[in-house]
C-alpha cells in the first residue's frame, strides 16, 4: 500500500477502518487511524494505528523507507486505537526509542509490556531530526492528557484529538469545510468537551489529527469553528426528544414541534430510543432550545433517557432553554424524577412542564401547541 505524501519528507501511513466495532460514539461512518512518518536525517513515526491494521501501516512505512530505520515512535495518545500495532511494530522498528509522556509510558507499559527504550517529555520538550526540531506540548482534555507535536519547519501540529472526524474515506487532507464540519462537530461533542481553549495556533498551516482528514485548505476556517463551539454558541433552532409506547407522548411532541415551527424556527423531532446518543448530543449541542418528552417506565425514567441526559451533563452543555412534558398511565407522573434529572443540567426551563395522563385530548394538544410557541419565541 502506499504512503500519502503530505509535504515533503512528511507522510501519511495510517489505515482506513470502514466499519469499525463500536469502541465510541458516532462510528457510523468508519474512521481512520492516522499515524505519520517524517523523514529527515532521523525518522520518525507519530502514533500507531490500532491492532488489526499493523500490515497495513507497515506496507506505507515501507513505501517510504525500512521500518528498521525508525528512530523514534511518539506516542501522543496512548489509547489502543493508536498505539493497539505498537508490539508488532517495535519488533521491526526494533532500535526505535519512543517518545512520551511519563503517564503515557505507564498505561503503554501496562497496555503492550515491552521492554523498550523511552524518551519521557512535557511541554516546552524538543526532539531534533535535522533539519526539522519537534516541540512537544501536553494538552489536558476531559479524560486523560494527550501530547501535540509541532513540526515548525513544515508548519504542521500533528494535534491528536483536536480536530478530528470519524469518517473513513480516501480523502486525506480536507475537501471543503462544509462537507466535513458535521463529522468535526460530532467528534467535538461527543469525544473532547468540555475544553476551555485551544494551544496556540498562530503560525500554524496543517493540522493533523488522529482520525479523518488532514486540515491545510481550511485551517483557519476549523480553527474558528472550535473556538466558537468552546463557547458554546448554538443556532436559533430548537430539538425535542421523546419515545413513546402508545404515541401519547409522540403525539405531544409532534404538537410541541408544530407551535416551535409556526414561531418560525427551525425543529428536529428526534425519537431518542431510535438513535445513538453520538447522533443526539451534535443536535443538542447546535440548538438554542431542548424540549424532553418522558413516557410511562414504573413511574420513573426510561434507562436510554437517563443516558442521555447523563451524556448532556459531563459534556457540559448549557446556555439553552429546556421545557419538559410526559404522557403517563403509571399511578404517578414521571415528571418529578425527570425534572431531578435535569436540575443537574445548567439549562432555564420554559414554563411549567406539561404532563397527560393516558392521552392527550385536543385541548392538552393546544396546551403543546402553545409551549411549543413559547419555546420558538424563546429561541428567537
Amino acid at each position: 500500500m502506499k504512503a500519502f505524501k503530505i509535504k515533503d519528507g512528511v507522510y501519511w501511513v495510517g489505515a482506513i477502518d470502514w466499519n469499525p466495532p463500536k469502541f465510541g460514539p458516532c462510528l457510523a461512518k468508519g474512521t481512520t487511524y492516522n499515524s505519520y512518518l517524517i523523514s529527515d536525517e532521523k525518522t520518525a513515526l507519530i502514533d500507531t494505528v490500532k491492532h488489526g491494521f499493523t500490515q497495513e501501516t507497515l506496507s506505507r512505512i515501507n513505501n517510504v523507507t525500512n521500518t528498521s530505520d525508525i528512530d523514534f515512535v511518539i506516542i501522543g495518545n496512548y489509547r489502543m486505537d493508536h498505539s493497539g500495532s505498537l508490539p508488532f511494530l517495535m519488533k521491526r522498528a526494533n532500535n526505535a526509542t519512543i517518545v512520551t509522556t511519563d503517564e503515557s509510558k505507564k498505561a503503554i507499559e501496562k497496555y503492550h509490556g515491552g521492554d523498550w527504550n523511552y524518551k519521557i517529555v512535557k511541554s516546552g520538550d524538543s526532539l531534533n531530526l535535522g533539519k526539522r526540531i519537534l516541540l512537544f506540548q501536553e494538552y489536558k482534555m476531559k479524560e486523560s492528557c494527550i501530547l501535540l507535536t509541532y513540526s515548525h519547519h513544515d508548519k504542521i501540529l500533528f494535534s491528536g484529538e483536536l480536530f478530528s472526524q470519524h469518517t473513513a474515506s480516501n480523502d486525506r487532507l480536507d475537501t471543503g469545510i462544509s462537507k466535513l464540519e458535521k463529522d468535526a462537530l460530532s467528534y467535538f461533542v461527543n469525544y473532547l468537551m468540555p475544553i476551555q481553549k485551544l494551544p496556540d495556533l498562530a503560525d500554524i498551516e496543517f493540522l493533523a489529527p488522529n482520525h479523518g482528514s488532514v486540515w491545510n485548505q481550511n485551517t483557519r476556517e476549523i480553527i474558528e469553528r472550535y473556538q466558537s463551539w468552546i463557547k458554546g454558541e448554538s443556532k436559533n433552532r430548537a430539538t425535542i426528544l421523546y419515545s413513546s409506547i402508545w404515541r401519547g407522548t409522540e403525539k405531544m411532541a409532534y404538537a410541541i414541534a408544530q407551535g416551535v415551527a409556526f414561531a418560525g424556527i427551525e425543529v428536529d423531532v428526534i425519537n431518542y430510543e431510535n438513535h445513538d446518543p453520538g447522533y443526539i448530543l451534535p443536535k443538542l449541542f447546535e440548538s438554542k432550545s431542548i424540549a424532553i418528552g418522558c413516557p410511562s417506565f414504573k413511574s420513573g425514567i426510561p434507562p436510554e433517557l437517563s443516558k442521555l441526559i447523563h451524556s448532556m451533563e459531563i459534556s457540559g452543555l448549557n446556555k439553552k432553554y429546556l421545557a419538559l412534558f410526559a404522557c403517563y398511565s403509571d399511578i404517578d407522573s414521571s415528571i418529578r424524577p425527570l425534572l431531578k434529572l435535569t436540575s443537574k443540567l445548567n439549562l432555564e426551563l420554559i414554563g411549567t412542564p406539561l404532563d397527560v395522563k393516558y392521552a392527550p385530548s385536543e385541548e392538552e394538544l393546544r396546551l403543546c401547541f402553545d409551549l411549543g410557541n413559547k419555546i420558538g419565541e424563546k429561541t428567537k
